[in-house]
This record gives structure tokens, sequence and C-alpha cells, in this order.
């Protein structure tokens, strides 16, 4: 099984390195699409740069970067609060903590002064203690509505974020209409999954501390697999399961944050990709946190490509085809929870 990961991993990582260099070549001239095989001999970097190496170097690069980045950060989020829970439809977005980030963006938005006087590095700071605020609502009221067997109740969960959801949308909704023209056109769609907004600078702070974040979960792999028995199962092997929780649990929500600052609310990506690795590798985190991570990738690069060339010149947000790919899958494994629940009652 582990030699059947690391060559899942080449394929896809293989598979990602080709999607970034057609993501780089193709484009859209007067609503037709464009392939231009010898982009990178149009890029210099001499400072004597033509306009379209400079929409190349500065606007569609660090698009493709930051899609890759936001897609390995939502997906690993997603598995580890599915490895955590025991819960298949444990997901950054369904549970809230997309929308606790996407929240404290909008707030930091509502006051661009303050973005100017603090610096670009507000944004990921703020989305970070967004996501952290909802993740710990959202599991302390699934908490207080039931605990099976050391498990975090699906109904809890679901219910706890669609309570989260709806209020961060409500207050969103509310700072919005109070914005002017540009602003709220520029914030909404990076809400619906707008990742053409993304500068090198920020982009490479967010990477590294993704990089950071992943390092963490990967040295406490074999803590997160004692998870699999549930809290006190893991207790019971010598983990200190109390502080791993805690901490993974603030990793998660960093990882979500840094996907939210990049490319807003992007749903089901957290969902959809855990559950294809599981069933290609199993569910051991020393397996699959790198190829989460290179799936996750792979998943949003495509996405992205997909969505800024379907109907150009136009942008369909990346955050309308994740949904169309998350919601049937979203309606499966609800239905295989229930009718799983049905026969243990």
């Amino acid at each position: 099984m582990r030699r059947q990961a690391w060559i899942w991993t080449a394929g896809l990582a293989a598979l990602l390195l080709l999607s970034a260099w057609l993501s780089m070549a193709l484009g859209s001239q007067q609503g037709r699409l464009v392939l231009e095989p010898d982009w990178i001999a149009t890029v210099s970097f001499d400072g004597d740069q033509s306009l379209h190496a400079r929409v190349l170097l500065f606007w569609r690069a660090p698009r493709v970067v930051a899609s890759m980045v936001i897609g390995a950060c939502l997906a690993v989020a997603g598995l580890v609060l599915q490895g955590l829970t025991r819960n298949p439809l444990a997901d950054p977005y369904l549970l809230g903590i997309s929308g606790g980030a996407g929240l404290a963006v909008v707030l930091v938005h509502a006051l661009p002064a303050l973005v100017v006087g603090a610096g670009w590095w507000l944004v990921p700071v703020a989305a970070f203690s967004g996501a952290q605020g909802a993740a710990l609502l959202v599991l302390g009221i699934a908490r207080s509505s039931g605990v099976s067997g050391g498990r975090l109740s699906v109904l809890g969960l679901i219910l706890a974020g669609v309570v989260i959801n709806a209020f961060c949308a409500a207050v969103m909704s509310f700072l919005l209409v109070r914005f002017d023209p540009f602003r709220l056109r520029i914030t909404t769609l990076w809400l619906a999954g707008g990742i053409g907004f993304t500068r090198w600078d920020q982009l490479a702070f967010v990477t590294l501390l993704a990089l950071a974040a992943w390092l963490f979960l990967r040295l406490q792999a074999h803590r997160l697999n004692a998870f699999a028995l549930g809290t006190s199962g893991a207790s019971a092997v010598g983990v200190d399961a109390d502080r791993v929780l805690l901490r993974a649990a603030l990793v998660s929500s960093l990882l979500t944050g840094l996907g939210v600052a990049l490319g807003g609310l992007l749903g089901y990506v957290g969902l959809i990709v855990p559950h294809a690795v599981r069933g290609l590798v199993g569910s051991d985190f020393r397996r699959t946190l790198l190829l989460t991570a290179v799936a996750g990738a792979l998943l949003v690069a495509v996405a992205d490509s997909v969505a800024r060339l379907v109907l150009a010149p136009e942008e369909l947000p990346v955050g309308v085809l994740t949904a169309l790919i998350g919601c049937p899958v979203l309606l499966m494994l609800l239905r295989v929870q229930l009718r799983g629940a049905g026969r243990g009652s």
C-alpha cells in the first residue's frame, strides 16, 4: 500500500505539472482559445518586458500557483478534520470554518485604511483568526448535541455548520451592502472563488505557512492515526488526545484560513479529495497527507483553468465549479451516513 501511495502521488504530481504548464499556455483572444506553447520564451526577467510578458508573470503565474496552494490547504484541512472527528462529512466549508474566515476577511475589507496601514499580511492573519473562532464554535455545539462512542455526531456537526454559516453569511451581507460599487464587485467575486487577485509577496508568505503546517501534521501522523480509535481510544494507546486534538484543529484552521485568504469560499474541496484519496491508499495519515495535498492542488488548478476559459472572455467563479462537483458527492455521503444510522438503530 505504501508503494501504491507513492505511485499515485508521482502520477498526480506529473498531471499537476502538466496542468500548470497548460494553464500558463492557454489564454483567450477575442473570445477564442489560444495555445501559446512558447510562453516561457516570452517571459523576461531583465526588466524590459512586454505587456504580454507582464500578464504572464504577474497575473497568470501567481494565479496558477495560488490555485495549487489553495487546493492543497483545503484538502489537507478536510482530511485532518475527518480523521479527528471520524466523520466523513467534516469539511471546512460545511462546518462553517471557511465562513468564519471569509467573515473576518470581509471585516478587514470594510476597513481599507487598516489594510493600508498594517499591510497585506493582515488578510491571512484575519482569515486564520476567523477560521479558528468558527472551528471552536462548531466543535463546541456539536459536542453538546451528543457524543456516541467518542464520535462527534453527524447531525450535530451539520447543524452547527449550518448555524455558523448562516450567521457569517448574514453579517457578510450586512457589510457588503455598505461597500461602494467597486469594492462590492471585487469582494463578491473573491467570495465566490476569485483566485485572480494574488500578489507574489502574499503568495510566498501563505505558501511558507502552508508548508510549515503540512510538516507539522506529517510529524504528528502516527498520533493522528490513533484517532481512528476515537478520543478515548487514542488516550488508551498513549496519545495525549486533548493536546493533539487542539493542535491539529489549530493547524487545520490555519490551512483553511490561508486557503480562504487567497481564494475566497471554495466549497467541497476538503470533502471530495480526502474521500478519493482514502479510497485509493487507505486512511493512514503517513500515506494520505502528501497525496491529499497533491490531489487537492490538481483539482483546484484544473477547476480554475476551466473557470477562466470556459466562458472567455468572461470568467466563471471557481466556487461554482467546485460546488457543482461537491453537491452530488455530499448527497451521496449523507445518504450513506443516514442509511448506516438507520441500520444501527
